[in-house]
């Protein structure tokens, strides 16, 4: 195995800085390593709500407490900036894999000072697909799910559940957005509040659908 191996071992890739803008070397991530896998997770503040082929752009990256890897597709100013206020908070900041063009003397000088394990100068998506480097142990495909405000005037929260791979563009004020995976694992208000409504032997997955009807 080669010294690049243990990415093999990882689920989910969380890809910062994947909007809409197909144009962009994040949004194309998902094009070139796809099929690889992992469970890639899109983030983009801007466009949450919204689908790459078919997976949720998150708004952050914190809906799982222990993320694995944090493949950074962002300017240098940015990356530090996100970088102190994760410590701020507090979090438990995974490998972070800063793409060609997000690596700067002061990012890794910070990296190595807050002994956050991490690669620079090198592409993440070149490195999985060009050593043929699929995930081994993939996880399930999930469906995912998304609530968002309605727009009638009546300012009531609208649930909704879609398969796996399934596309959405974003009409209404986003709320919360994520895939099964996210639903269980995150501690933030949407999601505590759908895992309080199970019922009995009832699964997540159950109840999450149960309520988008």
């Amino acid at each position: 195995m080669s010294s690049d191996g243990w990415l093999q071992s990882i689920q989910s890739v969380h890809i910062i800085g994947a909007g809409l803008r197909n144009d962009r070397p994040a949004h194309q991530a998902f094009h070139d390593a796809g099929e690889f896998g992992y469970r890639m997770v899109p983030v983009h503040p801007n466009d949450a709500g919204n689908t790459i082929l078919g997976r949720p752009i998150r708004s952050n990256p914190w809906q799982s407490s222990n993320p694995e890897l944090f493949v950074l597709f962002l300017s240098p100013d940015r990356v530090l900036a996100s970088l102190r206020q994760w410590l701020l908070e507090g979090r438990a900041i995974p490998f972070i894999w800063l793409q060609p063009g997000a690596e700067r003397e002061d990012v890794l000088e910070f990296l190595e000072s807050a002994n956050i394990p991490h690669s620079h100068g090198r592409c993440w998506v070149i490195t999985v697909t060009e050593n043929d480097l699929p995930c081994t142990n993939e996880l399930d495909a999930v469906p995912w799910f998304l609530q968002t405000m309605a727009q009638d005037g009546s300012e009531c929260s609208l649930w909704r559940a879609f398969e796996s791979g399934s596309g959405h563009t974003l009409d209404e004020p986003l709320e919360w957005v994520g895939d099964l995976y996210d639903l269980r694992d995150s501690d933030e208000t949407i999601a505590r509040y759908i895992r309080s409504l199970q019922q009995g032997d009832e699964t997540l997955s159950e109840t999450a659908h149960r309520l988008s009807k």
